[in-house]
């Protein structure tokens, strides 16, 4: 059994138990590890229960996990492991970062639904795993990454920390290790990565000052401070305040956000953040503390 299949596909083949045999190769693709107490916290199983659903998953795919004795974990065999279950990056993104749901497999809505604006995905959903494993063992990896900002296209050691969605892009923040003059961590579109390989020995491991604790962007909270853009019409400013659940009278918002993130926030929100405001139609805020967030934008 070389193919993945749908999760239909899947519960003609194992019935009943198809949702925690999908979650074993889910957990094991995109974490690299499963273990029974996994099951036990999933699916409130016993022990013995959980030792046979990862046995039945093995004999579906015996090349695709090995047991750890040493961590006491059943870890993927990377160089031989094959899916078990068709997942697309965009859900297998969503579950990760908002658990299992296998809903989300089976296409199953209660409501009509459609997206706006599908982009044909063409991610490899192979590399997202690799970026995926590599954040939860904290561990980095290689990878070449088309940027907008930089022609440098050679291959950047990455220590992956965490998954970002803007609503139309997801992302991951990392600690660039190639980096030595500007500031290390970045966030990087997973679109956009390409030839990502595992780092081996003892340059795989993250060090401390490559941790989420120590981005000092990711852990300061500044305020934003917007102001309807005086460019906008009378209607156009009403409809605003309505979407952005402004009072009718309101011509300021401020949200605190992730000094980090300003970088989206003033793209996603359409603000001016020009030092002398715009007749740009494009926007619909005006930055009002520009000076402070200068750093960020």
């Amino acid at each position: 059994m070389n193919n993945s299949m749908n999760y239909l596909m899947l519960q003609s083949v194992v019935g009943s138990n198809a949702e925690r045999i999908a979650f074993i190769d889910f957990k094991l693709r995109f974490t690299g590890i499963v273990k029974r107490s996994d099951l036990l916290d999933e699916f409130d199983l016993s022990d013995a229960s959980a030792s046979k659903l990862i046995a039945q998953y093995s004999e579906l795919r015996p090349d695709n996990l090995e047991y750890d004795r040493s961590q006491k974990v059943n870890s993927i065999r990377t160089e031989t492991y094959q899916p078990l279950i068709e997942i697309s990056v965009n859900i297998a993104l969503g579950m990760l970062t908002h658990g299992f749901n296998k809903n989300k497999l089976s296409r199953n809505p209660f409501l009509p639904y459609s997206r706006i604006g599908v982009v044909p995905d063409q991610t490899d959903i192979d590399d997202v795993a690799k970026v995926t494993r590599a954040m939860f063992n904290l561990h980095a990896i290689s990878c070449t990454y088309l940027s907008a900002n930089s022609d440098k296209h050679t291959p950047r050691p990455l220590v992956p920390l965490t998954i970002l969605s803007d609503g139309k892009n997801w992302i991951f923040r990392a600690y660039d290790r190639s980096e030595k003059e500007k500031y290390a961590f970045k966030n990087f579109n997973f679109s956009r990565i390409d030839k990502v390989e595992n780092i081996n020995g003892e340059a795989k491991l993250q060090l401390p000052y490559e941790s989420l604790a120590q981005d000092r962007n990711w852990n300061l909270s500044v305020p934003v401070i917007l102001t309807i853009h005086p460019n906008l019409n009378d209607k156009a400013k009403e409809n605003l305040r309505s979407d952005y659940g402004m009072k009718p009278d309101q011509n300021e918002l401020i949200i605190m956000e992730k000094a980090a993130l300003i970088w989206v926030i003033t793209k996603q929100w359409h603000i001016d953040t020009n030092e002398s405001t715009s007749d740009d139609k494009y926007y619909k805020f005006a930055l009002k503390n520009r000076d402070m967030l200068l750093d960020y934008i």
